[in-house]
């Protein structure tokens, strides 16, 4: 058997704290409770749980200090001497470790997979430690790190006969507190963490159980944890995100999950998934809006090739009056399940999508084509929203996409993007003329420019530039029947239009704003506003309202050769799809309809492809109908 994650599998799980005590389950430990809590989530197939040890309580030590220098260590509570055992001597609670040695029993006993956080400091927005550690940071002063990695090696070697732990993690969201410590302090930080879970136990993966989708050069950075770690994670929030501004069940919401987890995976070339996301509260969802939300993901991820989801969390928690709950509405009723462990309407369409996938003819959905590569500018500024709607635009335009950082190799790919550069020093020179020798081989770039410069531009896009100034008033521009207003602090005079540039979209003035330049055989498509982030700062941008600016249609100008390839297009912007090869005759197809309402839209089949069997939703010769926040997925034949 493969460790965890490293197939095409996909996992549905949640984040566990026990349904009556949640944080405080360890020292009010409730093994009866525990086990109503697994009966329940077992019931409903969630067979996946990621579960905290919380670290004052699993290593309860206090610093006794004579006059201002620390003398010794003891346990607490009494201030024991530590005991000569190799627990004692590591700090540990024997105690904490039986309850946790009741845990993976009771997971045993009901085929419930745990994933380990280990470092458990961060919990809803209140940090705990060992009273010996408390004011200290975690992360970078040297005597708290060496009792974690002594609470680490004890802990992973005393469990990891455990057959219920499918994984180990460095801990929950370890990077809360990273704008307290240098990049390389977390690179260190975690090599010594991961350094020390493979010394006693070097058969499981390690995860990265941090919450961000960080790039470049900041602390805890995707391309510096993929040296450490084994399966990178994104904890996608709507009320943290710009997607906050849209209804939950619409698109930008419900793709961002799948964005997240896909980010990581692509930049690490590790796998990733969604280890956190929820609704966060019923001001805004409802029951029914949530379960929505839920199933759309559950879809869309999946589709794109994740490896799970784990909702946060298992039970509600808003009935609890201590600290953190006591704070904010954070930590609230969140859960799959109510306090009282009735199942809501979300769990119940996880369990329909965990039957629904084990129904398939195939064991696991085979991963899907992808047409593009969207190159990451270096200091690309809201990084998170850009890369976001690049990807959603993608993907209304019929292709899916994959990431590369700039300033790493570039993989093979028909088209490239360099979506809403706004900085001078986007890629190094030896990178762009990588790139710009797969253009001239025959492959096509998309290149959008916020307020910078780009070396080179007239050649590459065949425009002679006279001059840029600061604009008045913001441009609408007509494109393919749609008028859509495209916003850039400068206006550029255009002295020469070369032969080789054909003008696809000009402004009010015939000012060239979009345009196609030949480029040895492939082609370069510019347009001179960061397309991308204007669509991230535009409320309802991706609405189904009639007025909302259609900013995908730009896409599918210079998409439409990649997209010869595909056997199935739908032209509603809500409804996504994936195509996924069984063999050279047999591909399936996955539509996701991210909107609230039915769509009942035309469908377009390559000649010589037809539809031979339908295992979710309607579909006709012409014609897909989804119900509001779901899928359909069927089978497409070669003739």
């Amino acid at each position: 058997m493969k460790p965890y994650m490293q197939d095409d599998s996909y996992s549905v799980g949640a984040n566990y704290w026990a349904s009556p005590n949640a944080i405080n389950m360890w020292s009010e430990w409730d093994a009866k409770a525990v086990e109503e809590d697994f009966r329940a989530l077992s019931a409903q197939h969630i067979k996946t749980l990621r579960v905290f040890p919380l670290w004052p309580v699993f290593q309860p030590i206090k610093a006794m200090y004579a006059n201002e220098i620390i003398y010794e260590y003891r346990m607490m509570p009494g201030e024991r001497p530590l005991p000569d055992t190799e627990a004692g001597q590591a700090g540990v609670s024997e105690e904490a470790c039986g309850h946790f040695a009741q845990l993976c029993a009771l997971a045993e006993q009901y085929d419930i997979k745990l994933v380990v956080a280990l470092l458990t400091g961060h919990m809803s927005f209140r940090f705990y430690a060992p009273e010996a550690f408390e004011g200290k940071n975690y992360l970078s002063d040297p005597t708290t790190i060496k009792w974690e990695l002594r609470f680490i090696r004890y802990f992973v070697k005393r469990f990891r006969e455990e057959s219920s732990i499918i994984a180990w993690e460095l801990g929950n969201e370890c990077n809360c507190v990273a704008h307290l410590i240098e990049q390389d302090q977390a690179y260190v930080w975690a090599a010594a963490v991961t350094g020390a879970i493979r010394e006693s136990d070097g058969t499981r993966p390690v995860i990265s159980g941090l919450y961000g989708t960080r790039l470049g050069r900041e602390n805890f950075n995707i391309r510096e944890t993929a040296e450490l770690l084994d399966i990178q994670t994104s904890h996608p929030y709507q009320i943290f995100s710009t997607t906050g501004a849209d209804p939950i069940c619409s698109l930008r919401p419900s793709i961002e999950p799948a964005f997240s987890a896909q980010l990581c995976e692509c930049i690490s070339r590790k796998p990733a998934f969604v280890e956190e996301t929820g609704a966060i509260g019923y001001l805004n969802a409802s029951e029914n809006t949530e379960a929505g939300f839920m199933r759309t993901i559950l879809y869309s991820t999946w589709a794109q090739g994740l490896h799970g989801l784990f909702w946060w969390c298992a039970f509600d928690q808003g009935k609890l009056e201590y600290a953190p709950y006591d704070w904010n509405n954070i930590g609230s009723d969140y859960g799959l399940f109510r306090a009282d462990r009735s199942p809501k309407p979300l769990v119940l369409e996880a369990k329909k999508f965990t039957e629904f996938i084990a129904s398939l003819p195939f064991d696991t959905l085979p991963r899907h084509s992808t047409e593009a590569v969207c190159v990451v500018p270096r200091e690309l500024e809201n990084a998170h929203d850009i890369l976001l709607n690049t990807y959603l635009l993608a993907k209304q335009a019929n292709i899916d996409l994959d990431f590369c950082l700039a300033e790493d190799k570039l993989p093979e790919a028909q088209l490239y993007l360099l979506p809403s550069v706004g900085t001078t020093k986007p890629m190094f020179l030896h990178r762009l003329n990588e790139l710009l020798d797969r253009v001239r081989l025959g492959a096509s770039l998309y290149l959008s420019l916020g307020d910078t410069l780009f070396r080179r531009l007239p050649e590459l896009t065949g425009l002679t530039f006279a001059a840029r100034y600061a604009r008045t008033a913001p441009d609408t521009i007509t494109f393919r029947g749609q008028s859509i207003p495209l916003a850039n602090r400068f206006k550029y005079q255009i002295e020469r239009v070369a032969d080789t540039c054909e003008v696809l979209a000009a402004d009010q003035d015939e000012t060239p704003v979009f345009v196609r330049n030949q480029y040895g055989k492939g082609s370069i498509y510019f347009i001179s506003a960061p397309l991308e982030r204007l669509a991230a700062l535009t409320p309802g941008a991706f609405s189904a309202g009639a007025d909302a600016p259609r900013y995908h249609v730009f896409y599918q100008a210079f998409a439409e050769a990649a997209t010869r390839s595909r056997v199935a297009v739908c032209r509603d912007p809500n409804v996504l799809l994936s195509e996924h090869a069984l063999d050279d005759r047999h591909r399936v197809i996955v539509a996701v309809n991210h909107g609230a309402e039915d769509s009942a839209h035309p469908l377009h089949f390559r000649t010589g492809w037809i539809p031979s069997q339908v295992f979710r939703g309607t579909l006709t010769d012409t014609s897909l109908h989804i119900p509001g926040c779901d899928a359909a997925v069927w089978m497409m034949e070669k003739e």
